[in-house]
């Protein structure tokens, strides 16, 4: 099953440590970019 990760589209850094529900990744989303001032994108992240 695919986790979902935000990542600083200024650095390409992760910021966020995987997340489970896109509800969650959403919410985490808007608190960050208002936090930083930049925007942030959730991507998928698959188990090797």
């Amino acid at each position: 099953m695919p986790r979902l990760v935000l990542i600083d589209t200024a650095t390409g850094t992760r910021i966020r440590h995987r997340i489970r529900s896109l509800k969650q990744a959403l919410q985490q989303q808007e608190w960050y970019e208002a936090r930083l001032g930049r925007r942030v994108r959730i991507e998928k992240e698959f188990e090797r």
